[in-house]
């Protein structure tokens, strides 16, 4: 054990070196990474780990650089050094306890938790430290967790209390809650995800809120030795001396992995990209088609149609009866209406609406477009705080499934309202449609050769999922429809 311990005492300068380097690196690395353009709630919070890895990484070096220019520095300019030192440390640990209040936040857990917390406990902080070290200056031993270079311990036997005091109030009132909610959100963000993202993303996701837990303990619990429990019997210098391990060693050691696990846990972001790319072609090869076939239905159907109305007004001058004219004008009246739903049906192929793939956008568009609101009142409403974006193919047969719902309940059902609910379960996506109208008889529809039931059933199959309907007369309408949530290996 005293082998081991004076291994580490030797080669100080490389534990304060690779300490800080792990957290700068991270920082550096998510700092690097493009999430502006994100639907992933992840993204919204990761700046503020940013922000902690790099001004933290600077904080542990510190340690190291401060003492080595305190030879060629005056005494009162290496006490300014370190109490910017202590300060560098609140901050960073303020962004740590940030980025944990934006994750639990963003993740739909603790949605009230304020965003002020953080700043509301480094003002504390600071105000503790000043008035606790002044009244135990006495009792503070100099802290031991500088290299023992220049004249640092002339500047630690002069403002040492302050520093200890700092460093303890600081972990255990910004670092400890900070890497406990932390943990928290990165689990529950993998939970969230799901067979969204790829093992590697979910594995570095796990890891890492494993890795701020165990940061909790070595780096939010144990600071240095204070004249106040529990700081005074347990701190990082007495659990290292047990373990024959410095505490900065098991601190790197935690971040190391929290370093290599968010890295990994990047790829959700070059995922998304390339989803985002792939549906970018889809829909370019979706329009190109809905064009052909919007002018095939121009050019060869509605002309057809209209032919066809021609040569049935001429007929009308050959008929006899009056009887007859007017049979013959209501199919005439009849075709008009034809062409004019058609043209309704080319108009919508020439609308790109699948406003960015969103599922829950796309049934606000559908609600939109068919003017809902001023027909019934509707109610649309998504549980999940975040679904990922459906592929091009998917939202289209999506958008068709809604629209025939909502169609057949103001054609049908003579409703006065439309309650639409959307939310994931594991690795499934659902969404339900009810209505207050008056119902029908599935097995009549059936018989009577109408084919809307079956088209939505068929889409649902193409969806990978399952449609049911629930109704009956006088008790309103339920359409059920349970469908995979998209994942990378889905093509658009």
């Amino acid at each position: 054990m005293d082998t081991l311990a004076d291994l580490f005492a030797t080669n100080r300068i490389v534990v304060l070196s690779v300490y800080g380097q792990v957290f700068f690196v991270m920082g550096l690395a998510i700092a690097l990474q493009s999430l502006k353009r994100s639907t992933v709630p992840l993204a919204r919070a990761l700046p503020w780990l940013a922000a902690f890895g790099i001004l933290h990484g600077l904080h542990e070096w510190g340690y190291l650089f401060v003492p080595l220019q305190s030879g060629y520095l005056p005494l009162p300019l290496t006490e300014a050094l370190l109490f910017v030192q202590l300060a560098i440390k609140g901050i960073s640990f303020a962004l740590l306890l940030q980025f944990g209040v934006e994750l639990v936040r963003s993740t739909g857990r603790l949605a009230t938790l304020p965003r002020w917390l953080p700043a509301v406990l480094l003002l504390a902080w600071g105000g503790a430290t000043a008035a606790v070290s002044t009244s135990t200056a006495a009792q503070v031993p100099s802290p031991d967790a500088w290299l023992e270079a220049g004249k640092i311990d002339e500047a630690l036997n002069l403002i040492g209390a302050s520093l200890a005091v700092g460093d303890v109030l600081g972990r255990w009132m910004l670092a400890l809650p900070g890497a406990l909610l932390a943990a928290w959100g990165l689990w529950a963000s993998a939970a969230e995800l799901g067979s969204v993202a790829r093992p590697r993303v979910m594995a570095g996701l796990r890891t890492a809120a494993l890795a701020f837990g165990a940061y909790a303990v070595v780096g939010g619990l144990l600071g240095m030795p204070a004249p106040f429990a529990p700081a005074s019997e347990v701190n990082g210098s007495t659990v290292g001396a047990a373990l024959g391990i410095p505490i900065e060693v098991l601190r790197s050691f935690a971040g190391l992995v929290i370093a290599v696990a968010v890295i990994a846990a990047l790829d959700l972001f070059e995922q998304e990209t390339d989803r985002t790319l792939g549906e970018a072609r889809g829909r370019a090869v979706l329009a190109r088609e809905r064009e052909r076939i919007g002018r095939d239905l121009h050019d060869g159907v509605i002309q057809s149609i209209y032919a066809a109305g021609l040569h049935l007004d001429a007929m009308t001058t050959t008929l006899d009866t009056e009887e007859s004219r007017v049979a013959i004008h209501r199919v005439m009246g009849e075709l008009d209406r034809t062409i004019a739903e058609i043209r309704g049906y080319i108009s919508g192929l020439e609308d790109e609406g699948n406003d960015g793939l969103d599922p829950a956008a796309t049934i606000a568009a559908v609600a939109a477009e068919m003017d809902l609101s001023s027909l019934v009142v509707f109610d649309l409403r998504v549980q999940d705080a975040w679904l990922p974006p459906l592929t091009v193919g998917d939202a289209e047969e999506l958008r068709q499934i809604v629209r025939a719902a909502f169609s057949n309940t103001l054609r049908h059902a003579h409703a006065t309202r439309i309650e639409t609910r959307l939310w994931s379960v594991g690795a499934d996506l659902r969404l339900l449609i009810r209505d207050d109208g008056a119902g029908f008889d599935v097995a009549s529809s059936a018989s009577s050769g109408g084919r809307g039931l079956d088209n939505m059933r068929g889409r649902a199959k193409l969806l990978g999922g399952s449609l049911t309907v629930e109704t009956g007369a006088g008790r309103g309408t339920t359409v059920s429809l349970t469908m995979p949530l998209p994942t990378s290996g889905r093509s658009a």
